[in-house]
């Protein structure tokens, strides 16, 4: 019942339209993944509680339980970092696609005026039969590719169901992605401060290794036990520094795209800013005569094509911010999900 609640005041949002933050805020409340994180922290922070009231309960069990809790806070974080970049992708294909649409149906009037023009020109024996049917076949092309941006749409809205954890009756509008920060903090910061899941688990792995030593070297443990323990500790610090390069470098590798991407976000910005201005000209030209029509629907589809372009690299933008946040194991979309 709650369900279809929640169906029908979202109906009633979506036919207003949806925005990125408003679909992060319902993602938060309902996804499953991160609603089993938070589940699971509130049963470490239940059995740290009932072991630390139990006053037989041993040093070894008692920091297993203080390290559980640990991990399940910062697996909550980590699963908030997560759902953002399953949004992310979920939502900005979607929006791609639905912006897109209108590039693809000018190409298709474009096209559908080019083939007109050049049956004209045959008519009066000034086009060849090449090149009616290069526009025949530019025609089909755009046709093509209208009708398939609209058969992967129905995929693309359960995607974006499957992040949200609701069920979707109908396509959402979705409003444009925000302006995406620039990268604010640099690599070497990023590589003190890190620490993810993987990274904890690692070093927690070592604490309690070092810990079963120092329980162990004394007069009443066997010395096999002591052995087996400094040998199990040496592992444990092993693995941690392993574990620590390949985070590091996964963080140098998610730093170096998002950078490139940010670099593509300010060439694309550029490029749009220019074919607007060539678009007012075009316009200007075609009020005074100078140009036909067609020329004037060519200089639009290429202001469309370069909006395509900043769409497109400001989603890769937006992922590649998401994914750095993930391996950083902090947020630096400035979505304030931490």
């Amino acid at each position: 019942m709650r369900l279809l609640a929640i169906v029908l005041v979202l109906g009633g949002a979506l036919a207003q339209g949806l925005g990125f933050k408003e679909a992060l805020a319902l993602a938060l409340e309902h996804n499953p993944a991160y609603r089993n994180a938070l589940s699971n922290l509130t049963q470490a922070e239940a059995e740290l509680k009932a072991l630390e009231a139990d006053p037989t309960t041993l040093v070894l069990p008692l920091t297993q339980a203080r390290q559980a809790l640990e991990l399940a806070r910062l697996q909550v974080r980590a699963q908030r970092l997560s759902l953002v970049q399953q949004l992310l992708s979920a939502y900005g294909t979607l929006w791609d696609a639905q912006a897109g649409e209108e590039l693809l149906r000018a190409q298709l009037a474009l096209a559908e005026r080019q083939l007109a023009v050049a049956q004209a020109r045959r008519r009066v024996g000034n086009a060849t039969e090449l090149e009616v049917a290069q526009a025949e076949a530019g025609l089909r092309s755009a046709r093509l590719n209208l009708e398939a941006n609209l058969r992967a749409r129905p995929a693309q809205v359960k995607a974006l169901a499957a992040a949200l954890g609701l069920p979707l009756e109908e396509e959402p509008r979705l409003e444009p992605l925000p302006k995406p920060p620039g990268l604010q903090v640099g690599l070497e910061a990023l590589k003190e401060g890190l620490l993810t899941p993987a990274l904890l688990q690692a070093g927690q792995a070592r604490d309690l290794a070092r810990l079963q030593v120092e329980l162990s070297d004394n007069d009443y443990t066997p010395r096999l036990t002591l052995e087996k323990a400094r040998t199990n500790l040496e592992n444990a610090e092993r693995s941690l520094n392993n574990l620590r390069a390949q985070a590091e470098a996964d963080l140098e590798a998610a730093y170096a795209q998002a950078r490139a991407a940010w670099d593509q976000y300010l060439l694309a910005r550029e490029n749009l800013a220019l074919k607007a201005q060539a678009l007012e000209t075009a316009r200007k030209a075609l009020e005074a005569g100078t140009i036909s029509l067609l020329q004037f629907q060519q200089e639009e589809v290429s202001h469309l094509q370069a909006e395509t372009s900043l769409r497109q690299v400001l989603l890769a933008y937006w992922r590649a911010l998401a994914a750095l946040s993930l391996a950083a194991g902090r947020d630096l979309t400035g979505l304030g999900v931490e």
